[in-house]
């Protein structure tokens, strides 16, 4: 679910719209800059639901059950949509900063193999030393263990930083 979640695409829209002229217009706009970010977090959010939602569905169509019922479902798709919120916030910062498709890109390289060094397919207690230091100094592996907490005050804590560079930018 975080990888599918990861996948967001409007930081790189940003970028095209920065690099097109497009965002200058915006900008010149009385629109507040809160909702440029708000709204293009908010749509990841939708989108990362609905995947969240198709993906879930399936699996239950495939013969899996959710030991924790609808509650659990619900906490599942809740859990997925603010990973995607920070995740895409994360990466508007980097499209603002940078201006530059290439760096985004990079910049979102860095989740995938961090979300493999997590202990999401493996038990803990099953992996070698290594992987095992590897997960313990791996954030990823805290969103995983913690859960809502930790994506919450990430989402918060991109959602400001979004909000100030945008503002700050020029």
């Amino acid at each position: 679910m975080l990888l599918a979640a990861s996948f967001g695409s409007a930081a790189l829209f940003l970028v095209e719209e920065i690099e097109g002229g497009y965002f200058e217009k915006l900008r010149a706009t009385p629109v507040r800059r809160s909702a440029i970010v708000l709204g293009r977090l908010i749509a990841e959010g939708v989108k990362a639901a609905m995947i969240a939602v198709l993906l879930v569905l399936l699996g239950v169509a495939f013969g899996i059950t959710i030991a924790s019922g609808v509650l659990g479902f619900l906490l599942l798709i809740l859990l997925t949509v603010l990973w995607a919120v920070v995740f895409a916030g994360y990466m508007q910062v980097i499209a603002l900063k940078t201006r530059s498709a290439a760096a985004t890109n990079s910049a979102g390289l860095i989740l995938f193999p961090l979300l493999f060094l997590a202990p999401n397919f493996v038990p803990r207690d099953m992996l070698t030393r290594p992987m095992e230091i590897a997960a313990t100094i791996n954030p990823v592996t805290y969103v995983i263990g913690l859960g809502f907490l930790v994506v919450a005050v990430s989402g918060a804590i991109m959602l400001a930083l979004s909000i100030r560079v945008v503002r700050t930018y020029d």
